[in-house]
């Protein structure tokens, strides 16, 4: 075989194999997606949240700390800027806010239908409410995946989902129908125990309560 035929030869083996490997990640990638889902019970730890703008400006920086059990409980803590909790006790959403002195609850199935949150408190395949895409870029070195409702929903258009090569979800990008757009940096460890009076509240003395507890 002459070396043109030789090396061409070669060419197309390494092709083949770059692309056999390409798709062996792609596949671990998406099993991983799926197994966060599926797979991990409990969620804790911190995140960093910015909202931005439909201009590209941003419009607010927030830190706190989160804890998650499924299926449908959760403790999301805003402890900068503005002292927030909301809390997910598998019937009810309860949010207090600090400053205003004023506990909102409102029942879990309205008010967290089609919003991000019902997908990380539930523990099924995000095939069942999202059609998932893979997206080829890495940026921050994660394996990002773009999940689109199938559904209509009045909250967000899309959610963009970064894993790293553990499989942990460590960025989430939330886009909003008016053009905002949320991004939630999230440093947690999966299926730890969480104490089970972390996903109840009780209103503190002294505020003003707005709706009623199922």
């Amino acid at each position: 075989m002459k070396k043109t035929g030789l090396i061409i030869t070669l060419l197309g083996i390494m092709a083949i194999a770059i692309s056999t490997g390409a798709s062996a990640a792609q596949d671990q990638a998406r099993q991983q997606l799926n197994n966060f889902f599926t797979r991990v019970t409990s969620l804790q730890g911190s995140f960093k949240q910015q909202v931005i703008s439909k201009n590209g400006k941003v419009i607010q920086n927030s830190t706190g700390l989160l804890y998650l059990y499924r299926p449908g409980k959760f403790r999301w803590v805003y402890k900068t800027p503005d002292p927030q909790v909301i809390v997910g006790d598998g019937k009810n959403v309860w949010l207090y806010d600090q400053d205003l002195e004023q506990v909102t609850i409102k029942p879990m199935a309205k008010s967290m239908s089609g919003t991000p949150i019902a997908i990380l408190t539930r523990k099924q395949s995000p095939d069942a409410q999202f059609v998932v895409q893979e997206i080829t870029t890495h940026v921050g070195g994660f394996n990002w995946f773009r999940l689109t409702p199938r559904r209509k929903s009045n909250d967000f258009r899309l959610l963009e989902i970064g894993l790293d090569k553990n499989g942990s979800v460590r960025q989430m990008n939330m886009f909003d129908k008016l053009g905002q757009k949320t991004i939630v940096h999230l440093n947690t460890r999966s299926n730890v125990p969480i104490n089970g009076k972390t996903f109840s509240f009780t209103p503190p003395a002294g505020v003003d309560v707005i709706g009623k507890a199922l």
